[in-house]
């Protein structure tokens, strides 16, 4: 199920279909953040492919451009460089990159989706970056927020490194 928040119809739904034992994506949606998934299944993910979830800093140091950025899109944030409230966009979730690259190369940092980080405990795992229907404030590179490492939401997906 996904939201209609923020002008959305049916807004960061998963887009993963399975069936007949295998997983596809909705056609349209491949270039999409997948949400929906648990810090469970994004480690899982990650290790299968011999990579890892970033560490907490590890996110904090690239989204801030080593210290030089408020957001990881520059020190101001606006719609058109980023993925949050007011971006009206039917599905939420906008393609990866579709606002460019910033900093050290990187797409979608700031808004989108919140993304899970290696960082936490058996309890928690911290979220950082801000989603598609967050105020801007919550796409700065100084907010985050931790959930249960077993919730899966329609405005929390992942990215890897190695």
């Amino acid at each position: 199920q996904g939201s209609t928040e923020n002008g959305a119809i049916n807004g960061g739904a998963s887009r993963i279909i399975h069936s007949n034992g295998q997983f596809t994506v909705k056609t349209g949606f491949g270039n999409h953040p997948v949400t929906y998934v648990s810090w469970y299944g994004a480690s899982a993910f990650a290790s299968y492919y011999g990579w890892r979830l970033p560490s907490e800093w590890e996110w904090q140091a690239v989204a801030s451009y080593n210290g030089a950025y408020e957001y990881a899109c520059g020190n101001t944030i606006n719609n058109n460089i980023a993925n949050y409230r007011g971006s009206y966009h039917p599905h939420g979730t906008t393609p990866v990159g579709q606002y460019g690259l910033f900093g050290y190369g990187m797409a979608d940092m700031a808004g989108n989706v919140w993304e899970w980080t290696s960082l936490g405990s058996s309890i928690s795992r911290v979220i950082r970056g801000g989603g598609w229907h967050d105020h801007s404030f919550y796409c700065s590179v100084s907010s985050r927020y931790s959930s249960y490492p077993e919730s899966m939401y329609y405005i929390v997906g992942f990215r890897v490194c190695r």
